[in-house]
């Protein structure tokens, strides 16, 4: 490596400025999280990084901004919070540089995230989900979380496309695509149990201090309480919601795997040898 590479690689990726020729590692990520503002995947699904990275899977967050323009904390404060979250996850992070509150879809911004997508090279992304019709009360509904889902739907296409060569980096093509923040007028597609991961969840999102005051202080009794009720759905104490657009194979057995039913009814036993249905009797 020349002596001027080491003086870039030397700089906080996330601090490089703009004109900088950007250096691309071997880092790599079995899952990437995209989030506007720092406290955005921690508070949106992170009991479900939790699961991902106690199973063995390498975790990657990637934040917009610094969430400067927030009631609560400064920017420098809250990039010291959600580096604190990352390294409490065991997981990778990158910062980029857009203005809290100006994040748009336009085609330098789908290229941006289509370049982190091709640095860390994961199998599957998320994102916040591209609308929520929901009030200015709804934190869920803030433009810039849907402005990020918006851009990423853009942004795994760029990141796949050879000739675009205004994207730097290798071709890269994200096998799934999913969102989280899920509007409360859409029922989730997919629900993942995350009842074991909880008590550390909350340890990781209370690196967000500053975070701490919203919602008068109930922040995380009222995230709770959505887990709750996404638990309710499958049978759990708690599970988190997401979106998935794209098809899935259908897999019968998947289908008739016997699990806990809501309202406490049994699964009816499945025959797992040869074909997965039983024989009638």
């Amino acid at each position: 490596m020349s002596a001027d590479s080491r003086a870039v690689a030397a700089v906080p990726r996330s601090l490089t400025p703009r004109g900088t020729a950007r250096i691309f590692f071997a880092e790599m990520a079995d899952i990437l999280v995209f989030g506007a503002h720092p406290d955005d995947a921690e508070f949106g699904m992170g009991a479900s990084m939790v699961k991902f990275a106690r199973a063995g899977a390498s975790v990657a967050v990637c934040v917009l901004t610094r969430g400067e323009a927030g009631t609560f904390g400064t920017g420098e404060l809250r990039e010291g919070e959600m580096r604190a979250a990352a390294k409490m996850l065991g997981g990778e992070i990158e910062i980029l540089n857009f203005r809290d509150c100006q994040i748009f879809d336009t085609y330098e911004s789908r290229v941006r995230l289509a370049e982190v997508i091709r640095k860390f090279r994961p199998r599957i992304v998320f994102a916040p989900y591209h609308s929520n019709p929901s009030s200015h009360k709804d934190g869920a509904a803030h433009p810039d979380h849907v402005a990020t889902g918006t851009i990423m739907r853009s942004a795994a296409r760029y990141a796949r496309f050879s000739g675009l060569k205004d994207v730097a980096g290798q071709p890269w093509n994200a096998e799934h695509l999913l969102y989280y923040m899920v509007p409360r007028t859409r029922t989730p597609t997919l629900l993942n149990d995350v009842s074991d991961y909880m008590k550390e969840w909350e340890s990781i999102a209370r690196c967000h201090t500053s975070q701490m005051s919203l919602r008068d202080g109930k922040v995380l009794e009222n995230l709770r309480r959505f887990r709750e009720g996404y638990g309710n759905l499958m049978g759990v104490a708690y599970a988190e919601g997401f979106v998935m657009e794209e098809p899935v194979v259908f897999d019968l057995s998947l289908f008739m795997t016997a699990t806990s039913q809501p309202g406490g009814v049994a699964p009816r036993a499945v025959e797992t040898a040869g074909s997965p249905l039983s024989p009638r009797q």
